[in-house]
């Protein structure tokens, strides 16, 4: 019984000295890649960065005092939005939209400005709308000929496109061969 205490002592010094001894070798080679998940569903199409503002009333107008000149009277309004980046006047795309309340091609029609409105559908006076950037500022521009005013009952929307980001959804998309509706559909922007 002796031999047998002497010989199980023995043992446990011997496993208790080599768990002691024991240390961490290096890591193994890497085992080969499993195997590719299934394919998600698509999701919705989104509109990434791209910014549209509400359709604008064009209420007020204001005479300018700059442009003036023989045979056309000028006018424009402001629209105030911080989201209108000197990054986004130098680098991006930026669509402003007429929403003509009585033109002869439809009433409520939607235009990419720069248009022109032909009163009653005659050449006699005409509404050349156009637009500027400003920092912070999209400025819609009416110039009447040979003279009148604007009408106060139109809306104004506008896209702001970021820019990259019209790179990633269509390689050099001509914005003003597009209808607005097909802006729409293209960045998910609801009519």
């Amino acid at each position: 019984m002796r031999n047998l205490f002497i010989s199980c002592v023995l043992l446990m010094s011997i496993l208790a000295l080599s768990l002691n001894s024991c240390k961490k070798g290096s890591d193994g080679p890497a085992g080969p890649a499993g195997a590719t998940g299934t394919t998600g569903p698509v999701g919705p199409a989104g509109s990434a960065n791209v910014i549209y503002s509400p359709w604008v009333p064009t209420a007020t107008w204001t005479a300018s005092t700059t442009s003036t000149g023989t045979g056309k009277k000028t006018f424009y309004f402001d629209i105030n939005d911080p989201k209108v980046t000197q990054d986004v006047i130098d680098k991006g795309v930026v669509l402003v939209y007429m929403k003509f309340i009585a033109d002869p091609d439809g009433a409520g029609i939607a235009k990419l400005l720069p248009s022109i409105y032909y009163n009653l559908g005659g050449a006699d006076m005409q509404y050349r709308f156009q637009y500027g950037l400003f920092l912070n500022i999209v400025r819609v521009i009416c110039d009447v000929v040979p003279n009148g005013s604007p009408a106060t009952t139109n809306m104004v929307r506008y896209v702001i496109i970021p820019g990259g980001v019209a790179n990633t959804r269509t390689a050099a998309t001509d914005y003003s061969k597009m209808s607005y509706e097909e802006v729409c559909r293209l960045y998910n922007i609801p009519n």
